[in-house]
């Protein structure tokens, strides 16, 4: 990870303390208020330098414009995912988990919650946080995290099986039946692989 000069720190401290609290970055002038810079312009350098290191994008013309990529320390976590019946995902930052990220591969990482015990089969138990590693693309075999948009946009955690052209995502319980997807629908947006599981902590 790379190296952050005490200023920077600071600020991406204040920025991610912000996001978990409001659910939206804070502004330039609020950064520069909370942090003690002398100017936004100074805000700005700074900012410029934490998107160089990889831990922010800032984009523009767009108010409170900053996304946060990685946290200064630790992996965040996303909120929580079913893994069971369904549930809208929660889109916040609930909190940083104080781990290194390399633990599990480094990169850029985040974590879910589970709830549910439909991958229990698998050692994957309510209340632990799973590990997800983003990306569109994984081999069957892998669990991922997948956004279903059909009726009502959820996530899941599920192996992946790809057969004939078919999309599978199965349960590690025989309670629960596997969900079937056709190419026709995955190409038509109906399914979404939002990452790939490297990881998992379990508390107590």
């Amino acid at each position: 990870m790379p190296k952050l000069s005490e200023s920077e720190k600071i600020a991406l401290e204040f920025i991610e303390e912000y996001l978990s609290k409001n659910g939206y970055p804070p502004s330039f002038r609020e950064i520069a208020e909370a942090c003690g810079f002398s100017s936004k312009s100074s805000v700005h350098k700074l900012l410029r330098r934490l998107e160089a290191k990889g831990f922010v994008e800032l984009v523009p013309g767009e108010a409170r414009g900053i996304r946060l990529l990685r946290p200064a320390k630790g992996i965040p976590v996303l909120g929580k995912i079913p893994a069971g019946e369904p549930l809208i995902p929660y889109e916040d930052l609930e909190e940083v988990v104080p781990i290194d990220p390399s633990f599990f591969g480094g990169g850029r990482l985040f974590m879910v919650r589970v709830r549910g015990d439909s991958m229990k089969d698998a050692g994957i138990l309510p209340g632990d946080l799973v590990v997800i590693r983003p990306q569109e693309e994984a081999f069957s075999g892998d669990i991922v995290a997948a956004l279903i948009y059909e009726p009502e946009p959820y996530v899941t955690l599920k192996r992946l099986k790809i057969s004939q052209g078919r999309i599978e995502l199965h349960p590690e319980n025989p309670v629960y039946e596997p969900m079937i997807f056709s190419k026709e629908e995955v190409e038509n947006g109906k399914l979404k692989i939002l990452g790939v599981k490297v990881g998992l902590l379990r508390k107590g």
